[in-house]
């Protein structure tokens, strides 16, 4: 019923959408196949978290509910929310930080909570009145969040406390994994084994181990563990030493919304930035900074049109950029324009734009917005 209302819903406000940023499903599973492949002995668990690293919470989740994955994780009981709103099934772990107020008034069925600290465990121990599955995280090394090795044995005695907690998991996470040799992750790791052995001994019901994610997945061979957590690679970007048969899984398209020559001389945009040297046709695009092309690519950034790059010229504005397209064939207005191509070797592939804004791919895929609406081809 709810979908029936959302298709009658699109068709009475329907209207032509100015950008596009299509997901493509065969990618992703691909990718999903890539690590299932990899790693046969070890369940894969998916990272939908900040809107499935900007290709869309909703979209990803309903792609993989039918894959019989061990859980989703999500950072927030508000993700929790949306995808069992909208009927998505999997399992899911919340791994980020939850107010004990949202645990306790949980009505969803399936949700294990991410528990962060000593001090949280006290609170879940004095105050779960219901069966409520955790996963305990480890400080193995990153030191941001987990109980200590030190503290493992409190903890322990903590949980045997309260039966209604269950230990569905344990984990932690590799703070260097995509350097390659780390001697930071050679220890982590040393420390994890053992801090898993102290937690089977004493929950041998215990379900989960996961230390691992993506750039952490090739030391899986020396890791106590049966699950990964895959993030980015999921999506088709590699990191670290390991190259892996990924392929990117998102592209943003618009279109030319104007057109007009520039003469020797003078300039476009903001401060003046970019004056032609000689006579320059340029165009201008429906997309900027709001839309996810990110500032520090202004004169440095590359769009395409039928294949040929044309760079991005003056200040990337909030809702606009500007684009020279003297080397491309005749451009019209509303003629096709892609902002990120999913092609790796493409000048505007996620992974070149991100070297050019001297940043990592995350950052630029987490930030293109919400509103923008994700079309799973």
């Amino acid at each position: 019923m709810r979908e029936l209302f959302r298709r009658l819903r699109q068709g009475r406000f329907r209207y032509a959408i100015l950008i596009r940023v299509l997901i493509y499903k065969n990618e992703i599973l691909h990718n999903l196949n890539v690590f299932r492949k990899r790693f046969p002995k070890i369940g894969i668990a998916p990272v939908l978290k900040s809107n499935a690293y900007g290709h869309g919470l909703l979209q990803v989740a309903r792609l993989l509910d039918a894959e019989s994955l061990p859980f989703f994780c999500v950072d927030s009981f508000f993700e929790a929310l949306i995808l069992r709103n909208e009927g998505i099934q999997s399992s899911l772990l919340i791994i980020g930080y939850t107010p004990l107020e949202n645990v306790l008034a949980n009505k969803l069925k399936n949700v294990a909570f991410a528990v962060i600290s000593l001090e949280e465990l006290e609170r879940f121990v004095h105050s779960i009145r219901d069966k409520t599955r955790i996963h305990l995280k480890l400080d193995t090394g990153m030191h941001r969040h987990g109980i200590l090795p030190e503290e493992i044995p409190e903890a322990i005695n903590i949980l045997k406390r309260n039966p209604r907690i269950i230990l569905e998991g344990v984990y932690s996470h590799l703070a260097d994994a995509d350097t390659e040799n780390s001697k930071h992750a050679e220890l982590q790791i040393v420390q994890w084994n053992e801090a898993v052995a102290q937690f089977k001994k004493e929950f041998p019901n215990t379900s989960y181990f996961h230390l691992g994610a993506t750039a952490g997945s090739r030391y899986s061979s020396q890791v106590e563990a049966n699950v990964l957590r895959i993030g980015i690679g999921l999506y088709g970007i590699s990191l670290g030493p390991e190259h892996l048969d990924l392929h990117p899984a998102l592209e943003m398209k618009t279109r030319v919304t104007s057109l007009r020559t520039l003469q020797a001389g003078e300039s476009v945009g903001y401060n003046a930035t970019f004056t032609a040297k000689v006579k320059t046709e340029i165009a201008s695009i429906p997309a900027g900074y709001t839309e996810g092309i990110d500032r520090r690519l202004s004169n440095k950034g590359t769009v395409t049109i039928r294949g040929v790059g044309c760079p991005i010229v003056g200040r990337v504005s909030m809702n606009i950029t500007s684009i020279d397209i003297s080397a491309a064939p005749v451009v019209r207005l509303d003629d096709e324009v892609t902002v990120i191509s999913k092609e790796k070797g493409a000048p505007n592939s996620i992974e070149r734009m991100a070297e050019l804004c001297n940043t990592i791919s995350y950052d630029l895929l987490v930030h293109i917005p919400q509103h923008l609406r994700r079309e799973v081809i």
